[in-house]
């Protein structure tokens, strides 16, 4: 059973009943034998003030359906007083109509089945002044029907627009804290890439930029040594600081562009290799495994890992000697690991540089893992593995 809300619904009938309950009442100025002042419209006019009370006093039933139930039921026996009182049956015609209306409100179809059977029957009786016949019963009861069913009709299209209107103002209330939540959210997703996109780019600015300005000025390092005694070496050095620089203007502006750091042209391994090279320092790299290509992300962490490795081997542990081992197991995972011969680091693993926090988050986002230390043996090691 569809249902308005109460307060919608209690407001509508009462101005209804009090209109109603208005019209009525000015009737009995109008009609010489029913009047104001006569013993009929005295009894009538204290039998519509009870009426209109008993709506008010709906209220005070928690049930709405008894309520509606006792409601009609105490009409019924006004209606009664009426006839007996002498008031017109045209004028309890009348009053009827708010009652069935109320009825087909807060009963269900039965109960108003039964609302409206009995006071077919009721008026039928009093409109024939308590001698109905069989003719003119039937002509009463199909008009009065026909009004009753009208009324009900009415009633009923009455609810389903004011609930509607109910659902429709709550589904607005909803889309509209859900539009609200969305933009929270979109707000917070928005702060969320924007960090990420800086976290990124100080991983590339850290991994990539430091890499070639460390190896710049080593050979640059080396070229002020060797300008005296060896100018061509020298030159050699200045000259190989000056690709390393337009290399390390590329890598700003990859960075800058969102574009794939690491641009290897033969895959990781050839990138690797030319990492070696760059450092300035014996060293070595060794391929185990079947090479295999790796997406650009993994290739590209990889790459990092190692760039930061030599970096740190030739920038801070001064190490004479630098292995890089590139692993592609049967187990579908690709590890990169540089071992030096240097003096170690001094921080420890709950304290780790800027270099491995960014290197761990970059490798997490590829679901790899980052090991690192202080070798047994000397120097420092430092591995990545990626399942790739």
């Amino acid at each position: 059973m569809i249902q308005a809300s109460d307060s919608a619904l209690k407001r509508l009938t009462s101005v209804a009943y009090l209109s109603l309950g208005a019209v009525v009442f000015l009737g009995t100025v109008f009609i010489p034998r029913f009047h104001f002042f006569s013993q009929a419209g005295l009894v009538f006019c204290a039998g519509l003030a009870i009426y209109v009370l008993l709506w008010f006093c709906q209220g005070l039933v928690a049930n709405r359906t008894i309520a509606a139930a006792l409601f009609v039921v105490a009409h019924l026996v006004l209606f009664v007083v009426f006839n007996l009182a002498g008031v017109p049956a045209d004028y309890l015609y009348l009053l009827a109509m708010p009652i069935v209306s109320h009825a087909s409100a807060h009963l269900r179809w039965h109960g108003t089945t039964i609302v409206v059977a009995t006071y077919l029957v009721a008026m039928a009786w009093f409109f024939q002044g308590g001698k109905p016949t069989l003719q003119h019963t039937v002509s009463l009861t199909a008009s009065m029907l026909a009004a009753f069913l009208f009324v009900i009709l009415f009633t009923r299209l009455v609810i389903v627009s004011m609930a509607s209107r109910d659902r429709a103002e709550q589904l607005a209330k909803e889309l509209e804290t859900a539009n609200a939540q969305l933009r929270e959210q979109s707000a917070q997703t928005a702060a969320l890439a924007a960090a990420n996109e800086r976290n990124r780019i100080a991983r590339d600015i850290h991994d990539g930029l430091g890499h070639y300005l460390t190896v710049i000025a080593v050979q640059l390092e080396a070229a002020g040594a060797l300008l005296p005694a060896d100018p061509v070496r020298a030159r050699d050095a200045v000259a190989k600081a000056e690709t390393l620089s337009r290399q390390a203007l590329d890598e700003v502006r990859r960075s800058v562009g969102a574009l794939r750091a690491a641009a290897s042209t033969g895959g990781l391994a050839a990138a690797l290799q030319g990492l070696v090279q760059e450092l300035g320092a014996p060293g070595s790299l060794s391929i185990r495994g079947t090479p295999r290509e790796v997406p650009a992300p993994v290739e590209q962490a990889l790459f990092r890992v190692a760039q930061e490795g030599l970096t740190n081997a030739r920038k801070h542990a001064a190490a004479t000697c630098v292995e890089v081992v590139l692993q592609f197991d049967e187990r579908g995972r690709t590890t990169v690991e540089i071992n030096d011969n240097g003096r170690g680091s001094a921080a420890t693993p709950s304290q780790p540089g800027f270099g491995l926090v960014g290197l761990r988050e970059r490798l997490a986002t590829v679901g790899g893992s980052l090991s690192a230390g202080n070798r047994a043996e000397g120097g420092y090691s430092l591995k990545a593995e990626v399942p790739a």
